[in-house]
């Protein structure tokens, strides 16, 4: 894909492509030295190679890259895939992994010569991004309007929960089993179901579930939970170490002074401690997930079945992402020793582009939070 477009030199020196094999490196020195900034600092990253992530359940990916004098200055991925919208399949792209090189801070131009090159090449079309809600920096450059960049329309809040696994997990209540080739019907059923409930769910078809298979997540990695001979459940452990990683770059204020401490305690807490700099988190995505309509009590019992099975598999968080605000959080707070990621949505467009309007009903946003 990227042989087939020119670079182009938009921002005097700075040159613009469409990734290929050529800058896989770079972009993975990128993603690797420039964390995103915190209590916990971490990076999202892409070992052993950045373009092994690409095509999840289906979706064309197309990264953006902008060298300065031989040196990768600014990185984007755009995902494109079906999700519902208005209770109906429509194709959007979702804006990722926006990274402006640490030696180019405060270089707007890079970043609004860089869209324009994006917009050339993928026209019009329905997108969205997610930035971290304490991501102030960013936050004030997307959200300004400033001439040249799309505009960054608030959609909802999201909560990227993440679940601390016991050591230990106390024995379940609530009986799962993991899932047979004849139960792929019944849970492509209420994934379906349960996506069109929500703004920006991810489509799902049998080639796509399937296709899981090829980044790590077999059918035996679904779990379900059935009622009167239905499944009234489904989700996935799905361990995505192998192809992309969140790492935990260093700790601020309170949080590094007292990490000694709190680890020496996780010994008699049975939780997991904070890891070592530099170290990958042992998380798995508690995704895809479903549940039928009404039954959205059942969802701390399900996870709670799922401990033990995420414990004996080495892993030592599980995250999953409810809308922002969403009842169900806090009683999954009053469970489970948790830590909440808090991002904003938005949809991104440009100002000649018309208004999208979104259906009147209490759909709320919730988009596949593996597949971002």
């Amino acid at each position: 894909m990227g042989g087939a477009v020119a670079d182009r030199e938009l921002n005097r020196a700075v040159r613009f492509a469409v990734a290929d094999a050529s800058h896989e490196a770079d972009i993975r020195l990128m993603l690797r030295e420039n964390p995103m900034r915190g209590t916990v600092s971490v990076t999202f990253e892409r070992e052993p190679n950045y373009f092994l992530a690409a095509g999840l359940a289906g979706g064309e990916d197309q990264t953006i890259v902008a060298y300065e004098d031989g040196r990768l200055v600014c990185v984007g991925r755009c995902t494109r895939r079906e999700c519902w919208l208005n209770g109906r399949p429509q194709e959007v792209g979702y804006l990722a992994e926006l990274r402006l090189d640490h030696a180019a801070r405060r270089r707007f131009t890079i970043v609004r010569d860089g869209y324009q090159f994006f917009r050339e090449r993928q026209g019009a079309g329905f997108h969205f991004t997610s930035i971290a809600s304490d991501n102030e920096r960013a936050r004030r450059l997307l959200e300004s309007g400033a001439r040249g960049l799309p505009h960054y329309d608030f959609l909802d809040e999201l909560a990227t929960l993440m679940i601390a696994v016991p050591r230990h997990p106390r024995l379940p209540k609530l009986r799962v089993q993991s899932a047979t080739e004849e139960d792929i019907p019944a849970l492509l059923r209420l994934l379906i179901q349960y996506g069109q409930r929500h703004q920006l769910a991810a489509v799902w078809t049998d080639a796509r579930l399937r296709s899981l298979t090829h980044h790590g997540l077999t059918q035996e990695r679904f779990f379900l939970v059935r009622e009167g001979g239905e499944v009234v459940a489904c989700g996935a452990l799905w361990d995505q170490r192998c192809f992309r990683q969140v790492v935990v770059q260093g700790y601020a204020g309170m949080v590094g002074a007292a990490r000694p401490l709190l680890n020496a305690a996780s010994r008699f807490t049975g939780r997991p401690p904070l890891p070592q700099p530099g170290a990958a988190l042992a998380q798995a995505f508690l995704s895809p997930l479903a549940l039928v309509n009404g039954a959205g009590d059942l969802l701390p019992e399900f996870i709670g079945a799922l401990l033990p099975l995420a414990a004996a598999s080495g892993l030592e968080w599980l995250t999953l992402a409810l809308p922002g605000g969403d009842a169900r959080l806090t009683a999954l707070r009053r469970r489970f020793s948790t830590r909440t990621w808090a991002s904003r949505l938005y949809r991104v467009g440009w100002p000649d582009q018309p208004a999208f309007e979104f259906a009147a009903t209490n759909a709320r946003f919730l988009p596949e939070v593996a597949l971002l």
